[in-house]
């Protein structure tokens, strides 16, 4: 009986510490991505996610992460299709492990289907299309939209609008896709990324002082109203988009 004890108090033991190690591992992740975009941030988020993923590689804490790095990767403006679509897929791998890890949480339904997203316009999206990427598309970002409307400032909105917005004629869709952007900006009026998106729009549709207004907004503010690396980051494209107009 003493010893059952002694060995159940020593697993006990060596089971915290390992806790501890990975929820230290995690903090340190999530304090590097909230300022991903200095310089060595992501390859200290990329670190201390790995040894995470070494310790516990089915853990939903660590997998969404893992989801939510590769599309910030895959989603770079700057990158080559095909490097667009290879870190897309990853992300939507660990996001496809995280919905099995954790089914009942908002982040591995959400980075799924950005991750999904990103894969498709890498490859093109009439090549995904017959892949069957619209339908499974649909269907993770519609669970991330039944859990948790608001999350990440309006993100889930602003992938329906983009969506919309890439698809080819005739599942093009310009009314769909405003009306999600501006829902978006309902949550949340200082996101840049649904501004931008709201601008490409418009100057497809032929409305160029409409664009130009959004893109005006986007660029109002200055980051850290909600998540400076991200609105650094959409903030240069709409200030490419101006000197393009």
């Amino acid at each position: 009986m003493l010893c059952a004890l002694l060995a159940a108090a020593a697993l006990a033991a060596t089971a915290a510490p390992q806790g501890a190690a990975l929820g230290d591992l995690l903090e340190r992740s999530d304090a590097a991505y909230a300022r991903r975009d200095a310089p060595g941030a992501l390859d200290e988020v990329r670190t201390t996610l790995e040894e995470a993923s070494r310790r516990a590689p089915d853990d939903y804490e660590v997998l969404w992460r893992l989801a939510r790095l590769y599309f910030w990767l895959s989603d770079d403006p700057a990158l080559k299709d095909s490097e667009k679509s290879r870190l897309g897929k990853q992300g939507w791998e660990f996001g496809e492990r995280a919905i099995r890890a954790n089914p009942a949480r908002v982040e591995g339904w959400h980075f799924a289907a950005a991750g999904m997203g990103n894969y498709s316009l890498g490859i093109g999206v009439l090549k995904a299309l017959t892949q069957g990427i619209e339908g499974k598309f649909k269907d993770r970002l519609s669970h991330a939209e039944k859990i948790d409307p608001a999350f990440q400032h309006g993100s889930i909105q602003t992938a329906w609008g983009r969506f919309w917005f890439k698809l080819p004629w005739p599942k093009y869709d310009a009314r769909k896709s405003e009306r999600s952007l501006q829902a978006a900006l309902a949550q949340n009026p200082v996101n840049v990324r649904a501004r931008v998106y709201l601008a490409d729009l418009y100057r497809k549709e032929g409305h160029k002082r409409e664009a130009t207004e959004q893109l005006e907004k986007a660029l109002a503010s200055e980051p850290g109203r909600y998540d400076p690396p991200e609105e650094r980051r959409w903030q240069q494209v709409a200030r490419g988009m101006l000197e393009r107009k």
